[in-house]
């Protein structure tokens, strides 16, 4: 069963750079200055996130004219708004920058409408925005489609707009390649890597193979800084790599820490009481426990439930005698956070030494895998 996985421009998400705060940082000065229509004497708001913190500047709008300078560590988008907490991303404009200074013509009844001209990383990320307006209405349509299919209880469409909207899903991440391959010094790539990226769908291959596209040049910004973080945390998710460690309390309360079964084959197996899907896998995973247990073999489950009991009757039903952990807190399980599950089943198989041999093995392919490890 999986979370639901909405491409990241579906809702705007502004992902705050990580600075080094030990060091003192190098600034530079961003200038922009504009126009706004209907909006004579009243106030306009700048926006950013930096250090996981938002920073809103102000100014006011003189006749029609405004003018605003900010320092920024790195080229960073921004926006601005007309209230200062902004509601809705309609009401916001957003605008990357970098050295060059801005020039913005802004429309205070339709800001969304507006525009914003600068340097090139400006334009960049024009070409950026374009490229997902399009897949966006793409995807309201799918949508819609889907309504209607739902109404008319069409099952056939449904599954054919199913399997378009993962197309769409593909293009988007091909998509982001692409423009990364051709903007490889562009600060808007180090952007798209840090924040589109992010979305647990996309996965962990995608995201190393797209940092491998940016130019060294961009090393040392922050954005290129915290991917480089995720990716290296990443490794004890990624198969050849020692699996990262947990501890989890057990349903008697005992702590249990995937290293107590050093020595062992262990299938950390992600599932829950409620999940259909992983109900019906439990049956092929308690066949190769069943048949591999005396010879090395164990499984540790971890549960995504929120109630304890439902978990333990879904344990003693599916007949799971194995160790079983979870701290119930449904699809915010912080193992699973770790490993960075957004579906269910999931399953990362282990080896002796603590090593991820395969990942995700259904039916009969663990039994399959397991054959050939342990003769």
């Amino acid at each position: 069963m999986k979370q639901a996985f909405l491409l990241s421009f579906s809702t705007l998400c502004f992902l705050g750079a990580v600075a080094q705060k030990n060091s003192p940082e190098k600034t530079f000065n961003i200038k922009i200055d504009g126009t706004i229509r209907n909006f004579s004497g009243k106030t306009i708001y700048f926006h950013h996130r930096w250090n996981d913190a938002e920073i809103i500047d102000s100014c006011k709008v003189n006749g029609s004219k405004f003018s605003m300078s900010f320092k920024s560590v790195d080229p960073n988008l921004f926006w601005i708004s007309l209230v200062k907490v902004p509601q809705q991303p309609n009401e916001n404009i957003f605008f990357f920058a970098d050295k060059t200074p801005l020039k913005a013509d802004l429309i205070g009844d339709s800001i969304a409408y507006s525009k914003i001209t600068g340097g090139q990383a400006q334009l960049d990320y024009l070409e950026y925005r374009a490229f997902i307006n399009g897949l966006v209405g793409v995807q309201q349509k799918l949508q819609a489609d889907y309504n209607v299919a739902i109404q008319n209880n069409d099952v056939n469409t449904q599954n054919a707009i199913q399997a378009e909207y993962q197309n769409l899903n593909s293009q988007y991440v091909t998509g982001l390649k692409s423009f990364m391959k051709s903007h490889a010094t562009s600060p808007v790539s180090a952007y798209i890597l840090c924040n589109d990226f992010s979305a647990a769908g996309v996965p962990m291959p995608d995201v190393i193979e797209a940092e491998a596209l940016i130019d060294n040049s961009l090393a040392n910004t922050s954005f290129m800084k915290q991917v480089k973080k995720r990716i290296n945390d990443s490794r004890g998710t990624t198969i050849g790599f020692t699996a990262t460690n947990f501890s989890q309390n057990a349903p008697d309360g005992k702590a249990i820490s995937l290293t107590d079964f050093r020595g062992k084959y262990v299938l950390i197996d992600f599932w829950a009481s409620w999940c259909k899907p992983c109900r019906m896998e439990n049956p092929n995973v308690v066949a190769a426990y069943n048949r591999y247990k005396d010879k090395g073999f164990t499984v540790l489950g971890v549960s995504f439930d929120s109630n304890r009991d439902p978990w333990l009757a879904a344990i003693q039903q599916d007949n799971l005698t194995w160790t079983h952990v979870s701290d119930l807190k449904g699809w915010g399980n912080e193992v699973g956070k770790i490993y960075g599950v957004a579906s269910i089943p999931q399953n990362y198989l282990i080896d002796k030494e603590g090593k991820i041999l395969a990942k995700d093995l259904r039916g009969a392919a663990l039994e399959e895998k397991l054959a050939e490890l342990i003769k």
